[in-house]
């Protein structure tokens, strides 16, 4: 197994002096409002994006660069020495990040059902009582336990070479409950975001709505860690190829948003975040292989 698309070596300490100060300075942006004085523009109305004059302070947006591009020069830096080693522990890496990462979303996401449904009150959980704060921690989370993930292993196998196997859900019936029920809310989503997108209106999500869309990277999830037929070594270097390429997309994307956005533009743009790793990989990861299966390369990549 090898592993392509990554950066060069020297970049990784790029990442972490950007890194470090992200943090900090994210810290005193979400808990204390501190802005940078003067560090803002004044968006102009007449537009979709700020019908109305409005300042923008930028001190936010330049954390979050920061911390992005921080960790993502850290997370997809090769190693001085490249092996088959590292290609395994980076594989794994991303197989928990992105696991862990969706798990604990869905338990904070029954953990918040089950509060309204008591009739409870939303604010016993602090700040992750609000989707919007989950959002903005969901921007980093992937990447932070992927380096945490990477470099423990990384440190603790530096003399091994087996690394633990990755388990998947069997094929039946988790493969086809994933897409029966991502399939419908994907369809859903485009009719309910894209057409009011286009016309330069307000997105109104009906009803209930809201909490069933909320299911859809679990339901995402459940379709991309479901086995196949054939587990072999291209299977393999096919999912580590299609995870790392949907967390590139996923932070370009965010990045190109973060410029670009503003209010509530942006703030859609973080909701749909919360599934946008889980649906570039699994359209990737399925084309790829339709493509290979549909012209029968011999074992290699379709790309």
């Amino acid at each position: 197994m090898k592993t392509r698309f990554l950066l060069p070596h020297q970049l990784r300490l790029v990442g972490w002096l950007f890194a470090l100060p992200g943090f900090v300075l994210g810290y005193f942006v979400l808990y204390s409002d501190f802005r940078i004085p003067g560090f803002g523009i004044s968006l102009s109305p007449n537009s979709h994006f700020f019908p109305n004059p409005q300042y923008e302070d930028l001190t936010n947006e330049l954390a979050l660069i920061l911390v992005v591009v921080g960790l993502f020069l850290v997370a997809f830096s090769k190693e001085k020495k490249e092996d088959e080693l590292t290609a395994r522990i980076r594989q794994n890496a991303l197989y928990w990040a992105v696991l862990v990462n969706y798990l604990l979303y869905l338990l904070w996401l029954l953990l918040v059902i089950t509060i309204e449904l008591s009739g409870r009150n939303k604010l016993v959980l602090g700040h992750l009582g609000d989707p919007l704060e989950v959002s903005i921690y969901n921007l980093f989370t992937p990447l932070v336990i992927f380096v945490a993930r990477y470099y423990y292993l990384r440190h603790s196998k530096n003399d091994e070479y087996k690394i633990s196997r990755l388990f998947y859900l069997p094929e039946k019936p988790y493969r086809l409950l994933g897409q029966i029920t991502s399939i419908p809310l994907l369809i859903a989503i485009v009719i309910m975001f894209v057409g009011p997108f286009i016309n330069k209106n307000d997105v109104d999500i009906p009803g209930g709505w809201d909490v069933i869309i909320m299911f859809l990277p679990v339901t995402l999830l459940i379709w991309g860690y479901s086995r196949r037929k054939n587990e072999d070594e291209f299977i393999s270097t096919l999912r580590l190829e299609s995870m790392q390429l949907a967390v590139y997309v996923n932070y370009a994307v965010l990045m190109i948003a973060n410029l670009f956005l503003f209010f509530t533009d942006f703030i859609l743009v973080l909701f749909l975040n919360l599934g946008t790793i889980a649906l570039f990989f699994v359209l990737r990861f399925n084309y790829i292989l339709w493509t290979y299966n549909r012209k029968n390369m011999g074992g290699n990549l379709a790309l």
